[in-house]
Order: structure tokens, then sequence, then C-alpha cells
């Protein structure tokens, strides 16, 4: 019996030995870099307003001038689809992670609006058609960004809050048919600009740590693209000249997820 009790006492003692020498699993850290692949929508919208500029010789009588840029002006709106790649480094101190990312996606908005109206005071017949006719097209190839993101580290769950640069390839273009009292005929205005626009983003976001390399996240943006400007020369069948100023104001909305390998 001795000898069985001083047996059982070894392995008791061995067991609180191990469990001694055990030791808890070290917390995620978040620290490095990371690279990965994004994809989402958004909600796009253009903002486009016009400036109508009389020539030497006036095309337009002065009180039309408001009538006409109303009509000139639409709000262009719709859903794209953006994909692409990140590329960041985080550095952690506690629960605190400080980190600085950029992407580059795909992100084809291309939308178009018609608008007619009669600003002329001009009576037309019942078969005619509206006296100012717009075409307008805005549309979007890639947008990019760099930003700044400070983080709260719950072991395996970051939540982070971003801001910083954006930005996006822009690509405007507008035509208008119209017959003004002043005009001698129908006049015709065609312009468009392609121009790679500096804006800002900010949002927030999520990313979870599947296992010690792999990491999902989502994420929500507000992009200001900002403006792009372009200017058309409005001619007709006479000296009477206009010219037709647009600024067009692109800002976005884009949720995405994505997924990240940690070096």
């Amino acid at each position: 019996m001795k000898t069985i009790v001083s047996f059982v006492a070894a392995i008791a003692a061995f067991g609180f030995a191990d469990c001694a020498q055990a030791t808890p699993p070290a917390p995620f850290s978040w620290t490095g870099f990371y690279v990965g692949a994004t994809a989402g929508f958004a909600r796009t919208k253009a903002d486009v307003n016009l400036d109508t500029v009389n020539g030497a010789l006036p095309l337009y009588f002065t009180s039309q001038i408001p009538g006409l840029n109303a009509i000139g002006s639409p709000s262009i709106s719709g859903w794209n689809a953006i994909f692409g790649g990140k590329l960041g480094y985080n550095q952690q101190w506690g629960s605190f992670v400080l980190g600085l990312e950029g992407d580059i996606s795909s992100f084809r908005f291309n939308q178009s609006g018609m608008t007619t109206g009669n600003p002329f005071d001009i009576v037309l017949p019942p078969a005619t058609p509206n006296v100012a006719n717009f075409n307008t097209s805005v549309s979007t190839r890639w947008l990019a960004t760099v930003r700044p993101r400070l983080g709260y580290a719950v072991d395996q769950t970051l939540f982070y809050a971003t801001a910083g640069l954006a930005f996006a390839k822009v690509d405007f273009s507008n035509t208008y048919q119209g017959h003004s009292p002043l005009g001698a005929g129908d006049e015709f205005e065609a312009t468009s600009a392609s121009q790679t626009k500096t804006g800002w983003a900010a949002g927030a976001g999520i990313d979870y740590a599947l296992a010690p390399n792999w990491i999902v996240s989502v994420e929500y943006l507000h992009a200001d693209l900002g403006t792009i400007a372009a200017s058309g020369l409005l001619t007709t069948g006479d000296a009477n000249t206009a010219t037709m100023n647009f600024s067009t104001k692109v800002r976005s909305d884009p949720a995405r997820g994505g997924i990240s390998y940690k070096f």
C-alpha cells in the first residue's frame, strides 16, 4: 500500500509541475506588413453645375440664362462594382494599432443623363421637341487611396477608423442642342474632359484574424473625388456666341470585403 501511495503522489506531483510550466497562448499581434485583395460595390453620384456666359454678341437674354443653367445641371447617380488590391503595415502598442494602407481598384461608374426644357419663352407647336436639349455623361475608370488607420484590437479583432487621400480617373462629356431667340437657327455645343482627380476618403472597418497569417475584413468609405471642369463654345448661324462652363463634383460610397496575408 505504501508503494502505491508513493506512486500516486509522484504522478500527481508530475502533473502539477507540468501545469505550472504550461503558459497561455500569446495574444495575436497585428504588427507587420500585409498584402491582400478587395471586392465590393459603391453608390456613386455626379452633381453637374452649368454656368453659361454670353459672348461679345450675346446669344441669350440675361433673364433666360438661369433657366438654361438649371436644365443643364443634372445629378447623375448609380451603383458600380469595385475590386482590386491593397498593401499595408500595422504597428501595435498594447490594444492600440496604427497603420498605413494603400489600395488601387477597378472602379467602373458610367452613367448618362438627358435633360430637356424651354427656358426661352418661345411658344412651340405641340409636336416640336423642347428647345434646350442636354446629354451629359460621367464615368470613372479606377480609384486609389492612401490612408492612415487608427485601430483598437481585441485579440484577433481590430476595429479601426481611417482617413486620407483618394485619386481617381474621371471622364466628362456633354452635348447640347437648342434654339435661342437671338440665334440664327439651331445652336450646338460639345465638350469633354478627362482628368486624374485628387480628393479625400474616410471611413471605418473591422479586421479579423482567421489564423496567424490570414485576415478577413469589411470596410466602408466615403470618397470625395473633387470637381472636374470642362467648357464648350456655342456656335450658331450668326455672330452671337456663348460659352457653357461645366463643373462636376463626383462622390462615392464604397463598401467592400477583403482578405489579406500578414507577413
